[in-house]
């Protein structure tokens, strides 16, 4: 209903724009007006002929050749009614018929053109607007599924990690697992209800990170050397969450666990002019099995995958894998 009462408004004032611009040529404003009224379907039933038919059958669909020579026809149409039309006004009104002079016919068919080409045009952009915002939205739709499937993947991959580290203490008595599972119930709270946000400060990240921290460093005591640099940055920098935990997690995963000797891990955070600076450095044992291999590089392309939907071409991630270390740079703008 709410589209019929448009159409009707916008026919009215075009007939309305058409009367006023002929008023100066008419002695009989009443005489304008049934003229103007009679010849408005030779514009109007085109124009939906086009917009409506045409336009959805034929261009929506790529047949973009038969759409033109289907609109030509149409035209032509339109002049061979637009003749006729005028006889019939002139014969309802006055019982007679006649020829127009070729200046005035060729006048009025311009005119009928301009107005069913401004008209069909309107509708086209209108429909191509309503397709884009639509292929826009299911273009996000689509990158929200993935983002969730991914961060899903994150949390059981932690969660699981987490608990076999727990498991370890449990079987040595560690007087630290009491305070392992409250640092875990901490970590479990921040991501269940403080990470649903589409962004969170840089902070909030850091303090993730540091919690994350403290279990590792019950988990490997002594022989664990960590350094966590997180020089004070720019202020009010926001992050998309859990990402940088993953790749803390994996410097642990894939080289402190493999092995009972002495590890490093650095890692450093910066913020300096709207760039954050992420690096992160652990020793590995020289000798792998090639499922820690494959596992490692999974690891990795599920956080490339996040960066690229969440900041496409606004990131920069470096990956050196040497013989007793591994790193990852990445610069990240936010």
């Amino acid at each position: 209903m709410k589209r019929f009462a448009l159409h009707v408004l916008l026919w009215a004032g075009y007939a309305l724009v058409e009367y006023v611009a002929n008023l100066p040529h008419y002695n009989d404003p009443q005489e304008l007006v049934r003229q103007t009224l009679f010849f408005l379907p030779v514009i109007a039933l085109p124009f939906y002929l086009i917009a409506y038919g045409l336009v959805p059958r034929l261009l929506w669909r790529g047949q973009k050749t038969l759409f033109w020579l289907s609109c030509a026809l149409v035209f032509l149409l339109v002049m061979v009614v637009r003749l006729q039309w005028t006889n019939w006004y002139a014969w309802l009104n006055e019982g007679i018929t006649f020829d127009l002079p070729l200046s005035k016919i060729s006048k009025n068919l311009f005119r009928d053109y301009a107005v069913i080409g401004f008209a069909v045009a309107l509708k086209v952009i209108r429909d191509w607007d309503k397709k884009d915002r639509l292929a826009s939205r299911l273009q996000l739709e689509k990158r929200d599924a993935e983002l969730q499937f991914l961060r899903a993947q994150i949390h059981p991959h932690f969660l699981f990690n987490t608990l076999n580290n727990l498991y370890g203490l449990a079987l040595t008595q560690s007087p630290h697992t009491a305070d392992s599972i409250l640092r875990l119930s901490g970590l479990l709270d921040f991501m269940l209800y403080q990470c649903n946000a589409e962004r969170i400060p840089v902070e909030k990240e850091l303090e993730l990170i540091g919690h994350y921290l403290e279990l590792e460093r019950l988990r490997f005591g002594r022989r664990l050397q960590l350094e966590f640099r997180h020089p004070k940055s720019e202020t009010g920098a926001l992050l998309a969450p859990l990402l940088l935990l993953p790749f803390v997690e994996n410097a642990f995963k894939h080289g402190a666990s493999q092995t009972n000797d002495a590890v490093f891990i650095n890692i450093r955070l910066a913020v300096e002019q709207h760039t954050l600076h992420f690096r992160v450095e652990n020793s590995k044992p020289r000798q792998r099995p090639a499922a820690v291999e494959t596992s490692h590089g999974i690891g990795l392309q599920n956080i490339e995958k996040r960066l690229a939907l969440l900041y496409p071409g606004h990131y920069q991630i470096q990956v050196r894998d040497a013989a007793d270390t591994f790193t990852v740079d990445l610069k990240l703008d936010v």
